[in-house]
């Protein structure tokens, strides 16, 4: 199933996100059909169930679409910031093709290395162990799921060259991308949220993704508070004064940035990570790594300033 999750997400996010909603549809509705059982026994209750059944289902859905639609967004955002001006239009295109391709099969290695940890609460909350089908294939096969991404993305950036540099099979969507441009601008829906609700949803759902590495219920608290600081201040609902130092970072390519901070992450990892789980049987020590992961990223990304226009000034 995983395989041809990728499959269809690698081709199109879009493709993708049908294909989550689809599997939700029938995995939630009409496979578990009982809203009391809890593992092996009945009749536990309906809120039993849902906090220890229905919320970890919410993970692995989770989970299933980082790999269907957000790796493929990511990817495709992140190449397209490295522009080469200097490049003929044909070799730049080919240089960010086989770029894309590299960060597809870099995003889905991530993706099989994460998720037999946390997958753990779908089992471990009703008071079983994860079985062998749930994790040896990603643990020993995860590189026949990354060379499929690779593939299904290399496939992908030929058939964009196609479009892009024969014209006659690009011109039907250069015609849909002009009438798409003379639309009215539309409000997205979380626009439309104000920002303090949709932070904390963010927040909440963050902290449910990465429930497996959780040893006590402080753990959650004080990581969901993490989160939701990072967030407010990204978002400019906590202030916190950059100074030039925002602007530094936005002449920087965010992919470059990212680079650099995986480096740094890998370096602090090496050298205190190993150490921490060898003195204990938790995942403590990786949630101590996530956190300080989080808050590198976080400097490497800030948020610059929102310039809002004078009175009279059109906005940009």
């Amino acid at each position: 199933m995983v395989m041809i999750a990728a499959i269809f997400g690698i081709s199109s996010a879009n493709l993708g996100l049908l294909f989550i909603v689809g599997f939700i549809v029938g995995d939630f509705f009409l496979h578990h059909t009982s809203w009391t059982q809890v593992g092996w026994r009945r009749n536990e209750g309906f809120l039993e169930h849902v906090g220890k059944v229905r919320l970890p289902l919410l993970i692995e859905y989770g989970l299933l679409f980082l790999l269907t639609v957000k790796i493929p967004m990511v990817t495709k955002a992140l190449t397209a910031q490295l522009l080469i001006p200097f490049l003929p239009l044909k070799t730049g295109f080919k240089v960010a093709a086989a770029l894309y391709v590299l960060l597809t099969g870099v995003l889905v290695y991530f993706w099989t290395q994460t998720v037999p940890v946390l997958i753990r609460p779908v089992f471990t909350w009703v008071s079983t162990n994860p079985p062998a089908k749930a994790t040896v294939p990603l643990q020993h096969y995860e590189w026949v799921i990354i060379f499929v991404a690779i593939v299904i993305a290399a496939v992908r950036m030929l058939l964009q060259g196609m479009t892009a540099f024969r014209s006659e099979v690009g011109k039907p969507l250069e015609e849909l991308e002009r009438e798409l441009r003379d639309l009215p601008p539309v409000r997205s829906l979380g626009d439309r949220i104000n920002p303090w609700f949709s932070t904390a949803a963010a927040a909440l759902w963050s902290v449910l993704m990465i429930a497996g590495i959780y040893k006590s219920f402080i753990d959650p608290v004080l990581i969901g508070a993490l989160i939701f600081v990072l967030l407010a201040v990204r978002k400019q609902l906590i202030p916190v004064p950059f100074g030039v130092w925002a602007k530094w970072m936005d002449k920087i390519p965010l992919l470059l940035r990212l680079v650099i901070g995986f480096i740094l992450i890998k370096i602090i990892a090496s050298a205190i990570l190993e150490n921490m789980l060898r003195s204990t049987n938790t995942f403590r020590p990786l949630l101590l790594m996530t956190a300080l992961s989080m808050i590198i990223i976080f400097l490497l990304t800030p948020q610059l300033p929102i310039v809002r226009p004078k009175e009279g000034e059109p906005s940009k």
